[in-house]
């Protein structure tokens, strides 16, 4: 008798165990759902703002760009040609890059103003011509 009680406790046992595993698997789910339909919304109301925040990102790419490769872009400004030349136009969204590298050769003056310049300042200098 005790045998059937204890297997009759495990048989009701398992089916509520069974039972939990499927109300917590049910609960994920909607959980999932609710998690999905809350990112859809941040990233709908992120779209708002997503040119400022591209313009940020590109300003702060540009930046380093030009940080790193500062003597070199000195170098090529100053012969009028060159591969980071090119990609410096690419990344300012220049139409015409011969005349942008053109008016950057001819202004090198205007650009580099002391042997010790900041990048930030640089990039200044070339916005301006």
């Amino acid at each position: 008798m005790k045998k059937i009680i204890l297997s009759a406790t495990l048989v009701l046992s398992l089916g509520l165990v069974n039972g939990f595993a499927d109300t917590m698997n049910d609960i994920m789910q909607s959980k999932s759902s609710i998690q999905s339909t809350e990112q859809s919304k941040v990233t709908t109301r992120g779209t708002k703002s997503s040119k400022k925040d591209s313009a940020a990102v590109e300003k702060v790419q540009l930046e380093q760009f030009a940080s790193i490769n500062n003597n070199q872009l000195a170098k090529e400004i100053a012969i009028g040609h060159g591969e980071l030349l090119d990609t410096l136009a690419t990344m300012l969204k220049v139409e015409d890059k011969n005349v942008f590298i053109s008016k950057l050769q001819s202004n090198y003056g205007k650009i580099y103003t002391s042997p010790d310049m900041q990048t930030a300042d640089i990039l200044k200098n070339i916005s301006k011509i």
